[in-house]
């Protein structure tokens, strides 16, 4: 089987976006229109100021008070702070950026259904494959796929390493370059693979032998492949759910004690 390198995304979403009004004019990836509707006519002046003073009560942002019909029945083109959003006639519901959301409650619909889609059955990784460390009753289960030349997986590794009461399941996932499937595979042949894998990921990059049977290896790049695990840091919790890239430590902690409540996994 071929594994070609995979690239690494930045995750975003207007439902963070939404759910901090204070940073709206940071906003990226907009749309912006002068005048007007880019689509069809004007919507009726009654309806659109109703659509427009209810989306500038849902979201506390500057609505352009243009609003226009599109060609789908019940949908309309709004202006929202500068982002061309697309809202029913109450003017809660909107697709922000490809994601259904509720304005009123500030959630992003869409968010529940693909974190249920992304989902990763733990019992479904190779955790024989994995480097295994425990620390104190272990009772906090979660994996993590990790690369060496991740900025961002050297900077988790340190605040993992400070964890109490953890099993981690770290996985070698050399996906970055070149480099990082020859550190791999230095590292999945050392007799020492737990501390040679550990001192690569604090910078180390020793010159070591790569042959072995590296089957395992092999593996856990199926296992990416298989859950498109595109991004390194991924971490899949004890209850399936994904975790990618830069999670600030206290919604990492959150997710990490909501699934050791519903039952973890050694």
């Amino acid at each position: 089987m071929s594994h070609e390198l995979l690239t690494p995304q930045t995750p975003s979403g207007f439902a963070a976006r939404l759910s901090k009004v204070a940073h709206a004019a940071a906003l990226a990836s907009t749309t912006f229109i002068s005048s007007g509707s880019a689509l069809a006519d004007p919507a009726p002046v009654k309806l659109a100021n109703q659509i427009t003073a209810a989306v500038s009560s849902h979201t506390g942002l500057q609505v352009n008070p243009e609003v226009a019909t599109t060609p789908v029945p019940g949908l309309f083109e709004v202006v929202v702070d500068g982002e061309l959003v697309y809202t029913d006639s109450s003017g809660r519901y909107a697709f922000v950026g490809g994601a259904l959301m509720d304005m009123k409650e500030r959630k992003d619909l869409t968010a529940a259904h693909n974190e249920k889609r992304m989902s990763i059955p733990f019992d479904k990784l190779p955790l024989q494959q994995a480097i295994k460390e425990v620390r104190g009753d272990g009772s906090k289960v979660f994996a993590v796929f990790e690369d060496p030349n991740c900025p961002i997986c050297r900077v988790f590794t340190k605040f993992v390493d400070q964890l109490d009461n953890v099993t981690v399941y770290r996985f070698m996932f050399p996906v970055i370059s070149p480099q990082s499937q020859n550190l791999a595979r230095m590292a999945w042949c050392s007799s020492d693979r737990a501390g040679v894998w550990k001192a690569m990921m604090q910078g180390a990059r020793p010159q070591l032998s790569e042959s072995c049977d590296n089957s395992g290896l092999i593996k856990i790049l199926a296992t990416g492949e298989r859950f498109q695990i595109n991004n390194t840091p991924t971490v899949v919790l004890a209850n399936g759910k994904r975790l990618v890239g830069a999670t600030p430590p206290e919604q990492f902690l959150e997710e990490l004690d909501k699934s050791a409540q519903r039952g973890g996994r050694k």
